[in-house]
């Protein structure tokens, strides 16, 4: 009750400000009437009305959606719904043979001209329901076209081929002065089908990838300063599509020309024109060009893998190689061409990431062994490296899950050779070189990330388990105890004599942490499964180095503090 006395109360408050401003209005008229002509009269400063909003409108509400659903997604859900109903009851027409062929040719190629008229002419007053008419018309041309040659042979297939292409053409252009995606959607959906509808089983790939190639061309000039978002997705899926439903049968029998110029140029030309979109300022949602940009690099390399391996398999990594080179010139390129924001800068960190696992990839085919294990790690150390001198956080990241499935790689070849020298074969380098890699990377990306310290912490473990891997496979079982301890115990004391040396804090836990697992292995294993022999020589070993070690934290005491 006092909401609605409330209103009450401002309503009549507004009634009676509108109508005290209408009678200062009238006075005034009447006052200028009867003043002399050379008076200026006085100006009166209008009465400023207040309105009391309400209501809030679904823009600036919560539920900005439904507004969406109810002008754009009913349209279109209504425009198909239209499509599916009228394609059932030319079934039954059909089926009950109620019109013969003639006049059902006749009957779709002119019930398009009403929808065709109709969107054109709601253009400006609806703007989502005009493109959906558009292609609703378009579409009934095309399919009752097509059905004059599929069913009743009205025409030979290079004429159904020319009026389908004309009909596409005619679309692309409509859509292009109509800056709309959905038309071109509906042209773009036509010209991939012709080819496909029009097969006659021949296979003639060299015009089908002209075909297409063309295709993809006059959609590189049409997008040009336009923000379309969900076409050159669907487009880019399309051509691997088509490409993988011909080569899945006839790419052994070809020549290597036109799939391998089709493949590039997809390539190519997707990138530029989404580069081109993220280069410019219009858009502000990049998700779509982003996943667009990843599958474009995926697919592509993907599929040249597959032609590649058909054509030329020896020089297949060379020629991945240079996809991904051509990949990184275009990014570079769209680097240098446009200006970096923070938000910008985010996003080509990000795609920057997009190689690196087809860059793995090449080094796993490429090599094999223990070389392809050294190669995974030089590879992990170079990202890291690479992204702290560019500040790539995201490529810093990414280098983590390549670093711990490349040191772990080497375990594949943990197997004794014939003629092998413990500590001095190619297993063991991979070790080393590993654990002066994540030494290096701590140092020199410090300043550049606290996860760094991670580096550190796991390269002295890994240099360790080396150790142990060498004595395992080198020696025999009654020897390897005595120089698991032996090891620790040297390692130990190195690093603690390193560490006292140069005052490095983290090299004496790690000589600390070594002598502790020496004195709880030889007290708890050591002492009851070494021989007599070796249980003597471990023992000398302990306590001279423990001596050592409190002699080092004598003489450091103060530092120690």
């Amino acid at each position: 009750m006092e909401e609605k006395e409330s209103k009450d109360i401002l309503s009549r408050i507004q009634t009676m400000e509108r109508e005290l401003s209408f009678l200062k209005e009238r006075v005034l008229s009447q006052t200028n009437t009867q003043s002399p002509k050379n008076q200026t009269p006085p100006v009166s400063k209008p009465t400023p009305v207040l309105n009391h909003q309400t209501e809030v409108t679904l823009d600036e509400g919560p539920n900005w959606f439904v507004q969406w659903i109810g002008e754009n997604l009913f349209v279109k859900l209504g425009v198909f719904s239209l499509l599916v109903a009228t394609i059932w009851f030319f079934y039954l027409a059909i089926e009950e043979y109620w019109i013969n062929e003639s006049v059902r040719i006749w009957i779709g190629l002119i019930s398009a001209i009403p929808i065709l008229i109709y969107g054109f002419r709601v253009r400006h007053s609806r703007p989502y329901l005009s493109p959906s008419l558009l292609g609703l018309g378009i579409a009934v041309l095309f399919s009752a076209y097509y059905s004059g040659y599929l069913w009743y042979d009205l025409y030979s297939t290079e004429t159904c081929f020319v009026g389908l292409l004309i009909l596409s053409l005619t679309t692309v252009a409509i859509s292009h002065a109509q800056k709309s995606e959905v038309l071109f959607g509906f042209a773009s959906l036509g010209a991939f089908s012709v080819p496909l509808l029009l097969s006659t089983g021949q296979n003639s790939y060299p015009f089908l990838f002209t075909y297409l190639l063309l295709w993809n061309l006059l959609f590189f000039w049409v997008r040009k300063d336009k923000d379309w978002k969900v076409i050159p997705l669907l487009l880019l899926a399309a051509n691997h599509l088509i490409f993988v439903g011909w080569a899945s049968d006839h790419l052994t029998d070809a020549k290597p020309f036109f799939p391998i110029t089709f493949q590039l140029g997809v390539f190519i030309l997707f990138l530029l024109r989404e580069f081109q979109t993220l280069e410019s300022a219009k858009s502000k949602d990049q998700i779509l060009t982003l996943v667009t940009i990843a599958f474009t690099v995926g697919l592509g390399f993907v599929q040249s893998f597959w032609a590649f391996s058909i054509f030329y398999p020896i020089a297949k990594p060379f020629l991945l190689s240079l996809i991904l080179i051509l990949f990184y010139g275009l990014y570079e390129r769209s680097l240098r061409r446009t200006k970096l924001n923070l938000e910008k800068k985010k996003l080509y960190d990000l795609i920057g990431l997009f190689g690196l696992p087809f860059i793995v990839s090449l080094i796993v085919i490429g090599t094999t062994g223990k070389f392809l294990a050294f190669s995974l790690i030089s590879f992990a150390f170079l990202v890291t490296v690479a992204s702290t001198y560019s500040k790539q956080l995201y490529m810093y990241f990414a280098a983590f899950p390549v670093w711990f499935f490349a040191l772990f790689y080497i375990f594949a070849f943990t197997y004794r050779s014939q003629n092998e020298i413990p500590f001095l074969n190619g297993r063991f380098l991979v070790f080393a070189t590993g654990s002066v890699y994540l030494v290096l990377s701590y140092l020199y990306s410090r300043k550049f990330s606290d996860l760094s310290k991670l580096f550190l912490y796991a390269a002295y473990p890994y240099w360790l388990l080396g150790t142990f891997v060498e004595i395992y496979l080198g020696y025999p079982e009654e020897k390897q105890l005595f120089l698991y301890t032996v090891s620790l115990i040297v390692y130990g004391l190195v690093a603690l004599t390193v560490g006292f040396g140069k005052k490095i804090q983290t090299l004496r836990y790690v000589g600390f942490g070594s002598l502790t697992l020496v004195i709880i292995k030889f007290y708890l294993y050591d002492f009851w499964n070494l021989s007599l022999g070796y249980r003597i020589l471990a023992g000398l070993f302990l306590g001279i180095t423990l001596i050592v070690t409190g002699t080092f934290y004598n003489h450091f005491k103060k530092e120690t503090k």
